[in-house]
């Protein structure tokens, strides 16, 4: 017979944590414990239930038993509804230690962020704000999972799989923008788009460009593009956010790819630096998650709302109102073939 104090919560929150991860050595490195301590609560759990929750294969990855799978799918419930009485009781009876932990991707750096914090700070029942940063949506979410943040905004596709488990509301539909120095005449870009025109005389500013790191979602399209579209251009920069690549932008040196969303969180002198064109082609859906759990905590459930209201009265309209020309305005014969 299980007793009540067999294994904990603890060990519950470890197995949660190595199904999620799909291997022990991820999961090692995301909850900062060593692999055999791991293994060792693992076997605790194991031995108090009497069963055996995980199959281990050679390459290192998990799969689930038919006890793990049950016991996986209750951790989640457990878990969440620990969280939602512990947060509970801090509001109740610990008001005055109440944080709100906000993830974004570095896009939404400065106006959008600022906002956010804005709307906690004037929230008397949270003391402190702490902003998560991931380059991609994907490693949002599972911040989710793992607890680690309260809300997160993110690409609606990284939530497919386990929307039943969040709160989701749109916020805007984001685009990709090029970007291109100022100094750059219209005429040299219509040329850099002619294949009969001798590659040679093509403006030396675009034949180079930023790449984006390979773990923002656009790396890939964006590498496709400039291949298809400006072939005689390198990649001679590399950066890691879309904020840094258009600073070489506004700087006179390449051109870039960014997002619609960001251009209301960067300076007048940067955006008087730069042309933007919008390309066309892929669209992200961009929401606000929480956890599901989270909406019957009148705190959080009021600060979820007040970040949609804000984002649509306030941030959406300000990113909408940025001028962005089209690029077949200038160059009738782009995205004919595209």
């Amino acid at each position: 017979m299980v007793g009540a104090m067999d294994f904990t919560f603890r060990q519950l929150e470890i197995f949660r944590a190595v199904v999620v991860a799909g291997s022990i050595t991820k999961a090692s490195h995301r909850i900062g414990l060593s692999q055999p301590s791991i293994s060792q609560h693992l076997a605790k759990v194991e031995e108090s239930l009497g069963v055996q929750l995980i199959n281990r294969n050679r390459t290192g990855t998990v799969s689930l038993t038919p006890a793990g799978e049950f016991w996986y799918r209750n951790s989640i419930e457990i878990i969440d509804r620990m969280e939602t009485l512990l947060q509970e009781h801090a509001q109740t009876f610990r008001s005055s230690n109440l944080v709100l932990k906000f993830g974004a991707t570095p896009v939404l750096r400065g106006r959008f962020l600022s906002g956010a914090a804005r709307i906690a700070r004037d929230n008397s029942n949270f003391t402190r704000f702490e902003v998560v940063y991931e380059l991609n949506s994907t490693n949002l979410v599972e911040r989710l999972r793992m607890h680690h943040i309260n809300f997160a905004v993110v690409a609606e596709e990284a939530l497919i799989e386990e929307a039943s488990s969040f709160a989701i509301t749109p916020l805007f539909v984001d685009r990709a923008i090029w970007a291109v120095p100022a100094s750059v005449p219209d005429e040299d870009i219509q040329n850099a788009f002619d294949p009969a025109f001798d590659p040679e005389k093509i403006n030396p500013i675009l034949r180079h460009y930023v790449e984006i790191d390979s773990a923002v979602p656009t790396h890939k399209q964006s590498h496709e593009w400039f291949v298809g579209n400006l072939p005689h251009a390198i990649p001679t920069f590399r950066a890691p956010t879309f904020a840094s690549s258009i600073e070489f932008a506004a700087d006179d040196l390449a051109t870039c790819h960014v997002l619609r969303s960001l251009l209301p969180n960067l300076s007048q002198t940067v955006l008087d630096n730069v042309k933007l064109f919008e390309i066309g082609g892929q669209e992200l859906r961009v929401v606000l998650a929480m956890r599901k759990h989270l909406l019957s905590h009148p705190t959080f459930a009021r600060y979820y709302q007040m970040i949609i209201d804000f984002c649509r009265e306030d941030y959406a309209p300000v990113m909408e109102a940025q001028v962005i020309r089209k690029l077949s305005d200038i160059v009738p014969s782009y995205g004919r073939t595209n």
